[in-house]
């Protein structure tokens, strides 16, 4: 594995060391000092890894910010994007807590950055263009008081690029056969990274699957919240990468003990099933495809609310 120290993302807590590095940032943590909890409210960290979002960034920081929950500390973590999205995040920089604007090596290095800026006690991750239920981090901190060495994961709905509501995609954390967290709609004791370590540097794409397939198999509790916690468009880089996200899911099997065999057969059973539930989407059957996919299948996708 290519599981980097936490230690190793430290300097992006120094000012003198962003500034030696170049790197862009800004933020009330900057001017006001950090966020802290209150009371026995948690401070919770929302982090967003972004790159050439204009058209979706803004609509995010909104959400976020009408929260009914508080304390929350949004951390902003931007690839070096050349279009308008350093521009919106300076807009909101009075009401962001942290932001930096530097190259990544892959998703996985920029997620490692946003964990070592967080200073909450639980942290959730949220993509541009994507949106929370309005009371979801409250209902998620009331679970983690109840639970408070567990994930805390639940429900992801999802819509279309043009936002027509398409499915509910539920989850399961009782087996590692068909192991399924909506990453978007769970949320991490940042003593589980302390203990576990953070994402791993040869996972681009499957490594949430991969992170969460490591911290079942050390034992790492999770609570399944069975409710809409996270709004998410289709058409994201997993989606349009679905066979490299494939690919990486059986490569992280295999590095957490799983038989090669086992593994690529499992992956040329999901190839031919993705196959297949395209080629009757683009005849128009969508009707089987639904059947297949609220009736049959290991991880179910409900029906949209």
């Amino acid at each position: 594995m290519a599981v980097p120290p936490l230690l190793q993302y430290a300097s992006y807590r120094s000012v003198k060391r962003l500034d030696e590095q170049g790197i862009v940032f800004g933020g009330t943590r900057f001017s006001q000092g950090p966020m802290m909890a209150i009371g026995d409210s948690p401070l919770v960290s929302i982090l967003t890894i972004v790159l050439n979002a204009e058209d979706t960034l803004e609509s995010t920081i909104k959400n976020v910010l009408s929260q009914s929950y508080s304390p929350i500390e949004h951390i902003v973590v931007d690839g070096g994007s050349r279009d308008r999205t350093l521009d919106i995040i300076k807009e909101y920089e009075d009401r962001i807590d942290c932001w930096i604007s530097s190259t990544d090596i892959n998703t996985s290095d920029a997620m490692n950055k946003a964990i070592a800026l967080a200073n909450g006690a639980l942290i959730g991750m949220i993509s541009a263009g994507d949106w929370y239920e309005k009371d979801a981090i409250a209902q998620v901190v009331e679970a983690h008081r109840r639970n408070p060495e567990a994930i805390v994961h639940g429900n992801c709905q999802y819509w279309s690029e043009d936002l027509k509501p398409r499915y509910i995609m539920t989850a399961r954390d009782d087996t590692t056969k068909f192991l399924h967290i909506n990453h978007l709609a769970a949320f991490t004791p940042k003593t589980v990274y302390q203990r576990v370590g953070i994402f791993d540097l040869n996972f681009g794409q499957a490594n949430d699957y991969e992170w969460y397939l490591r911290n079942k198999l050390k034992g790492t509790k999770f609570h399944y919240l069975d409710q809409v916690i996270t709004h998410m468009r289709l058409g994201g880089m997993s989606d349009h990468n679905w066979l490299l996200n494939y690919h990486e899911g059986t490569r992280a099997r295999v590095l957490h003990g799983e038989k090669p065999l086992i593994s690529y057969a499992r992956l040329a059973v999901m190839v031919v099933k993705t196959l297949v539930r395209k080629g009757l989407e683009a005849f128009g059957l969508n009707r089987l495809v639904k059947i297949y996919q609220t009736k049959l299948a290991a991880v179910r996708k409900a029906p949209y609310l």
